[in-house]
């Protein structure tokens, strides 16, 4: 990232768009209802391998996956976009109506941060995503303190030009 690039903005009035994977239409239409309902933004897609797709071509901040459906699987779907390099973390929700322990630590293991079994009771999936929603926020305020930091480190705190650092940074760049 540049100098003058900034983070990637996410406010509390606007909350972040949402990609749902889901194979099943009556089930997509009803959590894409309830979630627009709820304030969000919402792209529905009918597998993980659609998502995948939608996620290179956009920055979707929170994903919730259904676990089985055709081509890839939500485990897929969530160990994938941990191998991506994103704008920003992705709070990613496992959809399932496995409920064993042994489905709820192979679910974290793939990369989920949260796993909600089926039926999806429309009160819990919003304060899931309440909570997916501060830990983002966490994430965004982490990458504004290291951007500040980074300024503060390559400028001279009195003129605001740049120092030493930046420099021997920029200097072999400039040489090339």
């Amino acid at each position: 990232m540049s100098d003058t690039e900034s983070v990637t903005t996410m406010t509390a009035e606007s909350p972040p768009a949402i990609l749902l994977a889901e194979d099943d239409p009556v089930t997509r239409m009803l959590m894409t209802r309830f979630l627009k309902k709820a304030g969000y933004e919402v792209d529905a897609v009918s597998d993980g391998a659609e998502a995948f797709d939608k996620m290179l071509k956009r920055y979707y901040p929170i994903l919730v996956t259904d676990w089985e459906m055709p081509g890839m699987d939500g485990l897929g779907l969530c160990k994938a976009v941990r191998n991506m390099q994103l704008d920003g973390y992705v709070y990613a929700l496992l959809l399932t109506a496995r409920d064993g322990k042994e489905h709820i630590i192979a679910g974290l293991e793939a990369g989920a941060d949260d796993y909600l079994t089926k039926p999806v009771h429309e009160a819990e999936l919003i304060a899931r995503l309440n909570a997916g929603r501060r830990i983002l926020d966490l994430e965004h305020s982490l990458r504004a303190a290291n951007q500040r930091n980074r300024i503060l480190s390559i400028t001279d705190a009195l003129t605001g030009a740049f120092n030493r650092r930046y420099l021997m940074e920029q200097l072999p760049r400039e040489v090339e």
